[in-house]
C-alpha cells in the first residue's frame, strides 16, 4: 500500500470544483498534455509536495470551519489517476471523517485503477476534452478515454460531465451531438457543465517555456450566448432533460 503521494497545491476554499464548499487538492503528474490546460506546473512526475494521505487530511481539516456540511474535498491535478493508490487513500480517509470526496478526471488511466477509484469516491467530474477527436487538444487516447467513461455505467456512483467550448475547435455541431449521445449512455449522469475557454493560464505556459496553438488563434473565446446555444443543441439533439444543465436550471 502507498503511504505518500506528491501534490502540487491546495486550494483552502471552492465553490467551482463539485457540489457545495469543498477544498482541492492538485495533484502532480499529468500525462494528458491538453493545449487548454490551467494548471501545466502539475504535469511533470516529479515535483510539488511528498506528504502521507493522514498528514494531508490533517491539513484539510484546517478549513473545515469555513466549509459548509458535509465538508467537500475534490481530488484534481495533474490527473489523480497518475497516482492512483494515493489518491483511493486520501478518498477513503476523507470519507471516513465525514468528508464528501469527488475525483476530477480527464479518463486517462488503467481500466482497473480507474474501476477502483470511481467506486471509492462520492462524485466523479469526468472532463471530456473532445468526444470525436481528444487527439487533436491533448495526448489521450481516444479509446482508452472511451473505454473509461463507458465504464461508468456499470456503478452508482454520480456523475459529471465537464466540457471546454473553444470556438473552431469543440464547438462543432458534430462535436456537440456526439457529446450528447456520449451523456446518454450514463444512467447516473446528474450534470453536464460547459465552460467557455480563456487564456488566463498563457502567462504559466510562458513561464514553463511551454506554447500551445491555442495561443496565437484569434476569436476563439465564446460569449454566454453561444454556451447555451451549445448546451440547447446539446439537450435537444440527444433527448436529454434540461434540469441537466445548470444554465437551464437557473432560468
Amino acid at each position: 500500500m502507498v503511504t505518500r503521494g506528491q501534490i502540487q497545491s491546495v486550494q483552502s476554499f471552492s465553490t467551482l470544483d463539485g457540489p457545495g464548499t469543498r477544498c482541492v487538492v492538485f495533484f502532480q503528474g499529468c500525462p494528458a498534455g491538453c493545449l487548454f490546460c490551467h494548471n501545466p506546473e502539475s504535469w511533470a512526475a516529479q515535483g510539488g509536495e511528498e506528504i502521507a494521505p493522514e498528514a494531508l487530511l490533517l491539513r484539510l481539516e484546517r478549513f473545515r470551519p469555513f466549509l459548509q456540511t458535509p465538508p467537500g474535498l475534490t481530488l484534481s491535478g495533474g490527473e489523480p489517476l497518475f497516482q492512483p493508490e494515493f489518491a483511493l487513500a486520501l478518498a477513503t480517509l476523507a470519507q471516513g471523517e465525514g468528508w464528501h470526496a469527488a475525483l476530477d478526471t480527464c479518463g486517462w488511466g488503467p481500466t482497473d485503477s480507474f474501476q477502483q477509484l470511481v467506486q471509492g469516491v462520492d462524485l466523479v467530474m469526468f472532463s471530456i476534452k473532445h468526444p470525436l477527436h481528444p487527439e487533436a487538444l491533448s495526448k489521450l487516447n481516444p479509446a482508452s478515454v472511451l473505454a473509461n467513461w463507458q465504464l461508468l455505467s456499470n456503478f452508482s456512483t454520480p456523475v459529471w460531465l465537464r466540457y471546454v467550448l473553444i470556438k473552431g475547435w469543440t464547438d462543432p455541431p458534430e462535436a456537440l451531438t456526439a457529446l450528447g449521445r456520449l451523456a446518454k449512455e450514463i444512467p447516473t449522469l446528474e450534470r453536464i457543465e460547459i465552460f467557455p475557454y480563456n487564456s488566463l493560464a498563457e502567462s504559466d505556459w510562458e513561464d514553463l517555456h511551454r506554447d500551445s496553438p491555442l495561443f496565437h488563434e484569434h476569436s476563439i473565446t465564446v460569449t454566454e450566448t453561444e454556451v447555451r446555444q451549445a448546451e440547447t443543441l446539446i439537450q435537444k439533439t440527444a433527448g436529454l432533460p434540461p434540469r441537466l444543465f445548470p444554465a437551464f436550471a437557473r432560468t
